[in-house]
């Protein structure tokens, strides 16, 4: 784009560069002079709001993607910072997300490892599960819309065409969504629930895959036909080297009714890491899903929403420790706490074991909730191997208010049971 035809600034945002375009809308690198940030700015084309009709329809759109987008919150969604839907032309102002969308891997030759591909839909659909919580579908999930940054991380985007199940937003009519990733009730006009992104999901799935769509004809209208009345090809037809058991799980989000797909979000997911567990020589990012469901399976999680259940997973390290290996060792400055999600440990105070602990039991908080008195009161030591999460105590008086809240509410719980514990021996 020429610098010429480069706005210097829409609104307050200073205008850096073009990221992209669509058929709807620019997108804008710029920067938000104020909170000093990068934000990609988001623009409906000029020539979209000329016509009073058309204007009034991309309005409600901006809008209804600002009021839904802005519930939700979830670091894999794309957070949305704000929105001027009156401007001429409007605009919307959205997390700056480095990398490229999924779209730049169905083809051939830039397809993604499997497990790689798993993880990320694993992400995708604790997402979708946060939107659904919300009373949100999304209606238009394909490659384009979901970003994949250079660490791997991944990113939902577009909630312009989403439907609020909760009636108070202004709703677009009509079919919504791309044609190929589009659900039989979609396609129908008929009303959409999650069962819809669960559909979709797979369809992107299949692509990831096999760089081929599980329905696909000569023209829009030909493509509709086929989602609503052919059966897709098993993904390991297309590609035998795959696990068979995708196949299981894509083909049950295809089903054509939504009532014989997955009944939740965590069903499909636990269905996909499931598969994920048994990849060999799976990278440390792809195995994160993994360690996401044992939080959550955990007794000490159960308050944690997801969002802050994948901000203690990455605030923390994990550290593996053979038996006999302390963990933490009385009288020593006490700088972490650790969660044990393998193995079993015991505690002892003075030479003396006082108790035997596993999974989901949190040792050392002490000198988080003490910081005045952070020396150790017991020695923990692993009896078996060890798997924990280790959380140090400045770090997570950095986090989030939302994450502090929960630690504090599921430590005063775990002392509370400790107590109650104690006084019954007594």
């Amino acid at each position: 784009m020429e610098a010429s035809t480069l706005p210097t600034a829409i609104g307050k945002y200073q205008i850096e560069k073009e990221l992209g375009r669509g058929a709807s809308s620019v997108v804008y690198l710029a920067r938000d002079p104020f909170n000093q940030r990068s934000v990609a700015l988001k623009q409906v084309h000029a020539h979209l709001v000329k016509d009073e009709i058309a204007a009034r329809r991309m309005r409600r759109s901006l809008h209804n993607e600002a009021v839904l987008a802005g519930t939700l919150k979830h670091p894999h969604i794309i957070r949305l910072y704000d929105a001027d839907e009156e401007a001429d032309p409007p605009y919307l102002v959205l997390e700056y997300v480095e990398g490229t969308s999924l779209a730049s891997h169905t083809a051939p030759d830039k397809l993604l490892p499997v497990a790689q591909v798993l993880n990320i839909a694993f992400k995708v659909c604790s997402a979708l599960e946060h939107a659904q919580k919300r009373g949100l579908v999304h209606r238009d999930i394909k490659p384009a819309n979901i970003m994949l940054q250079p660490d791997g991380e991944v990113k939902l985007a577009d909630f312009g065409t989403a439907l609020s199940l909760q009636g108070d937003t202004t709703q677009l009519a009509g079919i919504v969504g791309s044609p190929s990733y589009m659900s039989p009730e979609q396609v129908k006009e008929e009303t959409c629930t999650h069962h819809s992104d669960m559909f979709s999901l797979a369809v992107v799935m299949y692509e990831l895959l096999t760089s081929k769509r599980p329905f696909e004809g000569d023209s829009d209208f030909a493509t509709l036909f086929r989602i609503s009345t052919e059966d897709p090809v098993p993904p390991t037809t297309l590609r035998p080297d795959l696990p068979e058991a995708i196949d299981a799980v894509i083909l049950k989000a295809l089903q054509k009714k939504p009532g014989n797909r997955y009944a939740q979000w965590s069903q499909m997911a636990d269905a996909l890491l499931a598969i994920n567990c048994q990849m060999p020589a799976r990278r440390a990012e792809d195995r994160e899903s993994e360690r996401f469901t044992q939080l959550r399976d955990l007794k000490f999680f159960s308050g944690f929403q997801d969002n802050t259940l994948w901000e203690a997973l990455r605030l923390g390290t994990l550290r593996s420790y053979g038996a006999g290996t302390s963990l933490m060792v009385e009288g020593a400055k006490g700088e972490s706490f650790y969660i044990l999600l393998e193995g079993e440990a015991s505690v002892s105070t003075k030479g003396r074991e006082i108790a035997k602990v596993g999974p989901g039991v949190t040792l050392g908080e002490m000198a988080y909730l003490q910081p005045e008195n952070p020396l150790r009161s017991a020695t923990a030591k692993a009896t078996s191997n060890v798997l924990a999460l280790e959380i140090r105590n400045d770090a997570l008086r950095s986090a989030s208010d939302e994450l502090q809240n929960r630690f504090d509410k599921a430590f005063i719980q775990l002392l509370m049971t400790r107590l109650v514990a104690g006084n019954e021996r007594v």
